[in-house]
């Protein structure tokens, strides 16, 4: 065990620690200050340059997206000279279990078990077999019936993601 310090010690580590702490802490401010000025806009009036980029990211991905070609699923290509800019477009689909709930109760009620085991697997809540709408669009339903179906899954986009690369030869 280390002896307890004497007050004097204690002032000097603190004197240390302080003295430390402001130079650092002034080294980050003029670093911030240094990196806002250059991130400035060139000209007066203009915004900054993060919002410049984030501007023309999503002015580029709009280009894309309207006049791109397609180039993979869900992707888009637009040409330019030396540079192209791929624009990848995605959305995810998640389960809207009161929608599906409804559905199979729909199916219960309509006396199509064999339909509800093939469209539905069975977990601790019901969520949809992967291959559900190639069932559902097999199956002679009714209106009504599909319409419930469609409820069952909702589509959310995703946010766009914007490469901008050289050209591959």
């Amino acid at each position: 065990m280390t002896p307890a310090p004497t007050p004097a010690e204690v002032e000097q580590k603190c004197e240390q620690y302080r003295a430390l702490d402001k130079e650092i802490n002034d080294a980050v401010l003029e670093f911030k200050l240094e990196l806002a000025e250059k991130l400035k806009g060139d000209k007066e009036g203009d915004k900054p340059k993060p919002e410049q980029l984030a501007d023309l990211k999503t002015e580029i991905i709009e280009l894309v997206r309207a006049h791109g070609s397609a180039h993979a699923e869900k992707s888009k290509i637009l040409h330019g000279i030396t540079l192209e800019a791929m624009g990848t477009f995605g959305s995810s689909t998640s389960i809207d279990a009161a929608a599906v709930e409804r559905f199979r109760l729909a199916l219960v009620k309509a006396k199509l078990a064999g339909t509800l085991k093939k469209v539905f697997e069975k977990t601790i809540r019901w969520t949809l077999n992967p291959e559900a709408a190639v069932i559902v669009k097999g199956e002679k339903l009714s209106t009504k019936l599909l319409a419930l179906y469609s409820q069952c899954e909702v589509p959310e986009p995703k946010t766009p993601t914007l490469k901008v690369r050289e050209k591959s030869a």
